[in-house]
């Protein structure tokens, strides 16, 4: 049983705050052999691990005991980590940091690999899983969640717009006399469209639903039919507006959307990774015999 579903920001941050502490200890064998020479003066490779025991053993034998009891929760409650899902993660990440690049600085900084980075990154996902498999999600929970919830489910009317921002009244009318008479809306908008952030692509804005722009400019949006133009004054000033399709208002029907609800309330409701991971401390029968040297 799976309940991985995308990466989400939090976890990410986990991810790049939990991947510092991976240790290289375990990789490292004790031996007397001589890893710097400081004016003719051996430092050993064993006097090396010491001062890394000493000074963070802690937090490495925190992490063993931490991926132990992520281990044995998992097995208990069967599960696992998608491999479709780590890989989608894992570019992700990548992305995050900056691209590969970016990333192989940042390992190398950091003295990991990128095994022992790919490692976390698995062990991370696998104990964010953990905290929403426990969740206890009955059909009356789901169903309330659902319904107090519903603005966020439900589709809104909306209109897919452009348009074409310019000073006067003047300007605006034979602009849409040009479109009325055929002219390219997108060639006129990279021309004359004073919208820093839509002239270049056309004058294309997308998507919007009621509240998102001027009271002006939606008024005449949601009333134009499709492939319409219209003119509105805002205190931007003046914009010929055209629609390219209208998605009307339709209240979501939480059986077709049963297992995103389930996804969302245990989402919302699981505990935070640090949080969960000292709770499965708290649950378990530990016996901590390391001291340090």
């Amino acid at each position: 049983m799976t309940y991985l579903k995308k990466i989400n920001a939090l976890l990410l941050v986990a991810i790049l705050a939990l991947s510092v502490f991976v240790s290289p200890l375990a990789a490292l064998a004790q031996s007397e052999e001589i890893v710097a020479k400081v004016n003719g003066v051996a430092i050993t490779r064993q006097q090396f691990i010491d001062l890394l025991e000493a000074e963070f053993g802690h937090f490495v034998l925190q992490e063993l005991i931490q991926r132990e009891l992520v281990r044995q929760k998992a097995e208990q409650l069967q599960v696992t980590v998608d491999e479709a899902e780590f890989a989608e993660t894992y570019e992700m990440v990548m992305a995050q940091v900056g691209g590969p690049a970016a990333l192989q600085l940042m390992l190398m900084q950091n003295g990991l690999t990128e095994e022992m980075f790919k490692d976390q990154i698995r062990f991370s996902m696998l104990a964010s899983a953990l905290t929403q498999a426990e969740v206890q999600a009955s059909e009356e929970d789901l169903r309330k969640f659902f319904e107090e919830n519903r603005a966020y489910y439900d589709q809104p009317l909306a209109v897919e717009v452009s348009h074409i921002l310019v000073e006067t009244e003047e300007q605006a009318r034979d602009l849409l006399a040009q479109l009325e008479q055929g002219a390219d809306l997108a060639a006129l908008a990279q021309e004359h469209s004073l919208d820093p952030g839509t002239a270049p692509y056309g004058g294309y804005l997308g998507m919007i639903t009621e509240g998102l722009t001027v009271p002006e400019f939606e008024t005449v949006a949601f009333s134009l039919t499709e492939g319409a133009y219209g003119l509105a004054e805002s205190v931007y000033g003046w914009h010929v507006i055209t629609v390219h399709s209208k998605q009307e208002a339709k209240a979501a029907d939480y059986a077709v959307i049963a297992d995103q609800v389930e996804y969302d309330y245990r989402r919302t409701k699981a505990l935070d990774l640090q949080s969960y991971l000292y709770r499965l401390e708290q649950e378990a029968e530990l016996e901590v015999i390391w001291q340090p040297k």
